[in-house]
């Protein structure tokens, strides 16, 4: 299961990236664009990196609250995608394209880097060195690991199931947390977890500040 998964979410950020919105909309019955906007009120400053775009919609929302944020994403398809939804609202950040263990900025430049839903990237020592790298003294790195579904309704009961599924909620949340406070704080990052309680659901949002 987990080896079909991996495929998966390969094809869904790349070949399948097209169908990206509509399965996360599925998935999470409505609430994936709320999810990610649980970022923002961790934010600190106004120059802001998202990596892993996705499709461009958080990049709208940081528009829309007076942000200069900036994309990165490694997929083509994704930064095709974004590209073209940002322009139809008229708005037009940088993009960039690469590997978040090779960021192409330069250092302390960043007050917040913003993630919502990423890969095992966001573990990877080499990914936390850039982020600290790229960060100022004191800025931010705000990430959406996961999601709960709170299962009142009969259509949240399956998209609770289809969450745990398909591998985006968390499992052992005592390991979870322990795994990323190791990661992270052995890089001089302070962590703090929250959990972000909305009416159908509760949201975990990572703030770790770069000491």
């Amino acid at each position: 299961m987990r080896s079909l998964l991996k495929i998966f979410f390969r094809l869904l950020y790349n070949e399948l990236a097209i169908t990206y919105d509509l399965v996360s909309w599925f998935v999470s019955i409505g609430q994936w664009r709320e999810w990610q906007r649980q970022t923002i009120p961790f934010i600190i400053g106004d120059q802001i990196l998202e990596v892993a775009h996705g499709t461009g919609n958080l990049q709208i929302d940081l528009i829309s609250k007076g942000y200069r944020p900036t994309a990165f994403d490694l997929s083509a398809q994704m930064g095709h995608i974004a590209s073209h939804k940002l322009k139809r609202h008229s708005v037009t950040p940088p993009f960039a394209r690469g590997m978040v263990q090779h960021l192409p900025f330069v250092g302390a430049h960043f007050t917040s880097i913003v993630s919502t839903f990423p890969t095992e990237f966001i573990i990877d020592p080499n990914a936390v060195k850039e982020f600290n790298r790229v960060l100022i003294s004191g800025g931010r790195l705000i990430f959406v690991p996961s999601a709960t579904i709170v299962p009142k309704h009969l259509l949240d009961r399956f998209a609770r199931w289809l969450f745990d599924v398909t591998g985006q909620a968390v499992g052992d949340t005592v390991l979870w947390e322990k795994a990323i406070r190791e990661r992270y704080e052995s890089a001089n990052f302070e962590i703090k977890i929250e959990n972000v309680s909305l009416p159908r659901s509760v949201v975990w949002v990572v703030i770790a500040t770069k000491m």
